[in-house]
Parts: structure tokens; sequence; C-alpha cells
């Protein structure tokens, strides 16, 4: 099996080896930190193929919607994924769409931003986030059509689909480029949710013990998943099992199907190379 992983000058693509750009139907896209990841799906779901792109500028991105091939083929749906600090959670029975902007207030800045919603467990709770409303404008010329939830959306319903295997004492941590994102399950049941920055050990054993702390679990018997390329936040496995006794490091089950040569994506470890919502 040949796996194809191109560098170009400008992005990495990972496409199947017989790839045809006409048989999109639709994209997940998934925006973070200066990175736009493009995922590209035939009508049986099953990825054809996928374009990383670095940026720095609002320009380049621009460049990168009007000039991909996936997103300027002809296509159905587009799914857009943020993975910012904009998003907090919200008890279904007390949220109040009118009020949508009220819930970021302490997380969030309120002025030009995009906010929008999603809900999680049959609305048992909503997810609401937001993003700058000159990128979104600048996706909505490109992506007619398209619906954007927070990139916690997709942690989130792949960490509770996972809760029949946990114990009473539980972290999941997902790693999605310079960003953590941590779950706390209590018997089976989420007690918090948070996202914090690293690039260090130091940095991600602070926010752990921060975390342990706030749940008051024991760090000798509560078990640490964790999710994605620990390169990513430059942690080492043999330094935090120094910290850890039940630390696990491990790949996300999959519910993503491949074109042959397009699965070297998974290389990258990341979430949405396995899982989607």
């Amino acid at each position: 099996m040949i796996l194809t992983k191109s560098i170009k000058n400008t992005h990495t693509e990972f496409h199947s080896d017989k790839l045809d750009v006409t048989a999109t139907s639709s994209l997940s896209l998934l925006l973070c930190d200066h990175r736009l990841t493009v995922i590209a799906k035939n009508q049986n779901g099953s990825i054809i193929g996928v374009n990383l792109y670095p940026f720095l500028e609002k320009e380049e991105l621009e460049n990168i919607l009007k000039t991909d091939v996936f997103i300027n083929s002809p296509h159905e749906g587009n799914k857009l994924f943020v993975f910012n600090q904009n998003f907090c959670l919200v008890p279904g029975m007390l949220f109040d769409p009118e009020n949508k902007s009220t819930y970021l207030h302490f997380s969030a800045p309120q002025d030009g931003q995009e906010v929008f919603f999603d809900g999680l467990e049959n609305n048992k709770t909503i997810l609401v986030g937001s993003i700058d409303e000159s990128i979104f404008q600048l996706f909505s010329n490109y992506l007619p059509n398209f619906h954007i939830s927070h990139g916690s959306h997709l942690v989130l319903e792949y960490l509770l689909e996972e809760r029949p295997e946990m114990l009473n004492q539980e972290l999941s941590i997902v790693i999605e480029q310079n960003q953590i994102y941590i779950a706390g399950f209590a018997n089976k049941e989420l007690k918090l949710f948070n996202r914090f920055e690293v690039a260090n050990n130091q940095d991600f054993l602070k926010y752990t013990f921060s975390v342990l702390h706030q749940l008051a679990f024991d760090r000798m018997h509560c078990k640490i998943t964790l999710l994605g390329n620990l390169e990513d936040i430059g942690v080492q496995e043999d330094v935090l099992s120094l910290y850890f006794k039940n630390l696990v490091v491990s790949t996300p089950r999959t519910n993503q199907n491949y074109l042959i040569g397009a699965e070297a994506y998974k290389e990258t470890r990341n979430l949405a190379a396995f899982w989607t919502n």
C-alpha cells in the first residue's frame, strides 16, 4: 500500500493515490491557530484527500480559500470547526438562543464576534463559541451554506462516546496543535472541560495538576488518557510518567474511512484523522 503524502512549498497533501477531485461531495475544515486543514470526502463518506495549510495573515487564509482544489470543486456540505479559546458550556435547560453572546462574557471578547452554538447529548448541554466576524465573512464568501461549530464539539462528542469504558476518576486530554482540551469525568459523568495552550512538560504539568486539584482527584489513582501528537505540545511520555501512575498515550478509535493512500493523514495523530461527527 502506498501512503501518499506530498509536502509542497505552501502546504502538505495527504491524497488517495488515484485522486479524483470531482468525486468531492462534502468538506470538513479545521481552523486552528494559523493552520487550516481541509478534509474532502466522497458521497460514501470516505476521505479522498486532506490538505494542511500554515498561514500567518488573513490575506494568506483568503488565498488558500481561493485556490484549494477541494474548496473549489462542486460539492454540497461544508463544516467548519474553530479551535480557539472562545467557548463555554451552558446547561440546555437554561440556554436562551437570543442571549447566546451573553454566555461568552467571561471567556471571549464581545465586539466584532460571530457567535454560534451546538447541542450535545440531545441538547442536554449547549456549546457556545465565537469567531472574529471578518474571518467568518471570509469563509462565507467561499463556502456557501456552511455549518460552523467550535472544535470542542468534535472533542466532546468523541469523549462522551467513550464514557462506558471509563473509570471512576478519569482525565481525557486531546491535543490539537499547540492546545490541549482536558475533560474530567467522575463516575463517567463530565465534571469539567477546559482548554490550555501548552509548549512543554512544565506547562502540561501545571494545567493538569490544577485540574486534578479542582476535581479532588488522586493523581496516583486517576487514569489520564492522552490523544494526539505529543510533539505538538513539546512533552515526553517518559517525563509525564514520573508524575502520573496511570497515564495512557492512546490512538483514538476510528469511524473514518479512507480511500487507499489518503490514510497517511493518520500520521498526524489528530483526532479528526480518526473521528468525525
